[in-house]
């Protein structure tokens, strides 16, 4: 049985509803950019759009302070695949479903993300900077905390804008490195240490890294835009595997 869900239809799910958080906005946010794009129109026409997670199982619907169908607002809901029939929707009144934060958007603000570990600090940080403003862990967020946090950032950045990182053993080397930076982090803000050990320290651990795999890759790809799109770099990972390959190569020949 088909029901409706703010101006939606759906069929075979259930929807529980949870806390909008500040990513699903964004998704959303981005989601009314592309129909702006696609009919040439502007932000006050488009009166509803949703954003699904796969990640997290959820989709989020927006309706327009104009809409006839519903109030306006932004919900966000689990949804389970049912059995026809056993369609239902879970509301709960408490959550806040103002379009505040993406109107905040729309004037060029950014919404506050709060992280609970450096690992999410660093993913939102990288793919939803231009629009969050990604807070720091509670225990990292210290000068020092701060100043490996950014170091760190420049590692994960560079790491994934690269394509030689994408995959194969450079995606295993990514990880791999940026795992090790992270363990070293924590050693050096747990011993209370600063930013300059934790600097030195990174070359310590991109010398116990095997960088054969990584360096015959880059090899492979033939190609100098790879060279000329990923240098010069200030991070120490891209740099060390490009080192590797050009050592391999000046050995080769």
């Amino acid at each position: 049985m088909a029901i409706q869900l703010h101006s939606f239809t759906s069929v075979r799910k259930r929807y529980v509803q949870v806390e909008t958080q500040p990513y699903y906005i964004t998704g959303v946010f981005r989601k009314i950019q592309q129909i702006i794009n696609v009919r040439g129109c502007d932000f006050v026409d488009v009166r509803s759009a949703y954003y699904e997670c796969p990640e997290d199982g959820t989709v989020t619907f927006y309706l327009a302070q104009d809409s006839e169908v519903d109030k306006p607002g932004i919900w966000t809901y689990l949804a389970y695949e049912c059995p026809e029939g056993q369609e239902k929707i879970e509301r709960d009144n408490l959550i806040d479903t103002r379009v505040t934060p993406l109107l905040n958007l729309l004037a060029g603000e950014k919404i506050l993300q709060p992280t609970t570990c450096i690992e999410e600090f660093l993913a939102y940080a990288y793919s939803q900077g231009d629009y969050l403003e990604v807070e720091l862990p509670y225990h990292w967020d210290t000068y020092e905390g701060r100043r490996i946090a950014e170091q760190l950032l420049i590692e994960f950045t560079a790491l994934r804008k690269s394509i030689v990182f994408a995959s194969g053993a450079g995606k295993k080397y990514a990880k791999d490195i940026i795992s090790r930076f992270i363990e070293l982090a924590v050693d050096v803000l747990e011993n209370d240490d600063s930013f300059w050990d934790f600097d030195a320290a990174q070359y310590n651990v991109l010398q116990q890294i095997d960088s054969t795999p990584i360096a015959r890759q880059i090899m492979e790809f033939n190609d100098y835009l790879i060279w000329q799109d990923a240098l010069p770099t200030k991070s120490k990972a891209v740099d060390y595997a490009f080192q590797s390959a050009l050592n391999m190569i000046t050995h080769v020949k």
